[in-house]
């Protein structure tokens, strides 16, 4: 059995999975990483090592403060989020405020209503199990597809510069996602097959 990072659930819904990393995800972790197309949007773009990304597997395991999810759609891994406790010292359960971060890695869902499933499943999961307040993210002022994204959530620019920082309150967040939930709440539809004469 892979050794996982497993002090947290696995989470579904709104048509996918996040699971908890395990080691066996790390290889396929550091190639997503280090793609162009992602590492372009992070705060750091410093290619990583398989030494790096074994002792990063390491420290996450004993970190309550923070959880790694791959994001799981058909069975197809897809992408990669985190959540981090932003107040020092304290666990994901006792901070209030929480940093999400995600990327898809899977080019054909990139620019797809589905990239907001995994932020939809992880804000519930944030606000009404883990109680937080709020929810924090920095996005670099060239990403704004990132940025676009996150005030369709609710988000609201809070400081302006190369980084923008930007903050989510569960009222804001219930009120702009809710049709974005029925959306990606409904059963996909099966396909009719066409009748032959």
């Amino acid at each position: 059995m892979a050794e996982t990072h497993t002090h947290h659930p696995e989470l579904t819904g709104y048509q996918i999975s996040l699971r908890p990393v395990s080691k066996d995800d790390l290889q396929q972790l550091k190639n997503w990483r280090n793609d162009p197309e992602i590492s372009r949007f992070m705060l750091s773009q410093t290619k990583i090592s398989d030494e790096q990304q074994t002792a990063w597997f390491n420290k996450i395991c004993r970190d309550n403060s923070q959880q790694h999810y791959i994001i799981v759609y058909k069975d197809q891994d897809i992408g990669s989020l985190n959540i981090k406790s932003k107040i020092r010292a304290k666990s994901l359960l006792e901070t209030p405020i929480i940093e999400p971060g995600l990327y898809i890695a899977d080019p054909r869902y990139r620019n797809n209503i589905l990239a907001f499933s995994p932020t939809l499943l992880i804000n519930d999961y944030c606000f009404e199990t883990l109680r937080c307040e709020k929810l924090v993210a920095t996005v670099k002022s060239d990403n704004q597809a990132a940025l676009n994204y996150n005030l369709k959530l609710g988000y609201q620019i809070v400081k302006q510069g190369e980084l923008i920082e930007i903050a989510l309150n569960f009222e804001d967040y219930q009120k702009c996602s809710k049709s974005l939930k029925a959306l990606l709440s409904r059963s996909p539809r099966p396909v009719k097959k066409e009748q032959r004469n």
